[in-house]
Parts: C-alpha cells; structure tokens; sequence
C-alpha cells in the first residue's frame, strides 16, 4: 500500500444531516473525514457499530451520552466506543470543524459512502 495525502480544500463537501463531511482518507482498517458541524445544529442520539475518535479543530460541541453531558473544543479529542449512544450539539453562532477517524471504516469509497447518504435520502423522503 502507498502512502496517500488528501487536503480538506481540495475535497468534495457532501452534504448530510449531520453538517458537511469531506471524506479525506479510506484505509484498509480506518477512514479518516473532516466535518463541519453547522451553527445550530443538533444530531439525534445515535449510534455507529464502529470505533470513533473527534477531534474538534475549532468551535465547540456538546456531546450526550446517556446521563454524561461534556463540551469538547479546539483542540481536544474524544474517543467513541463502538455501539455507544451519542448526540451532538452545536451550540455557537459558526460551525464547528473537526475530523473524524473510524475503525473499521463503514464505507471503503467516496461512492460508497454518496449511496449510503442517498438511501438515508430516501429514507427520510418515505
């Protein structure tokens, strides 16, 4: 395997329910994206089968799991268990960037991931 690089300038924007996601990086074993979080916005607790890390580049989150309620900002990183409940907040006036690496990645491909946002698409259009 060859070493790849990726600038979050230089990468699509999708747009999803959670903010706008640029996938950076798809590994064998991890996935690596940059998220803008807009101001305002709140995603529903939910959970992914997969192991996450955030880390928050700039703004501020606010993240619920179960009774436990923490801000994380610029500068810090949280780790996500796999099939952990989680809901984000942001809270502030601007969007909240941050990268997101998961292991094992649920999508291996920029397409993959496009018709996995389709069909939640379409899913919610239903």
């Amino acid at each position: 395997m060859k070493i790849r690089i990726q600038k979050i300038d230089d990468t699509e924007g999708l747009e999803t329910p959670e903010g706008v996601m640029k996938p950076l990086l798809f590994g064998e074993r991890l996935l690596c994206m940059h998220l803008e979080i807009p101001a305002g916005l709140e995603v529903s607790p939910h959970a992914h089968p997969t192991e996450g890390i955030i880390y928050c580049l700039s703004g501020e989150l606010v993240v619920e799991s179960g009774n436990e309620t923490v801000t994380i900002g610029s500068g810090t990183a949280m780790l996500v268990p796999p099939d952990t409940v989680v809901g984000i907040k942001n809270q502030q006036n601007a969007p909240v960037n941050a990268i997101l690496v998961s292991s094992p990645p649920s999508v291996k491909s920029v397409e993959e991931l496009k018709n996995l946002l389709r069909h939640h698409d379409e899913g919610d259009k239903s």
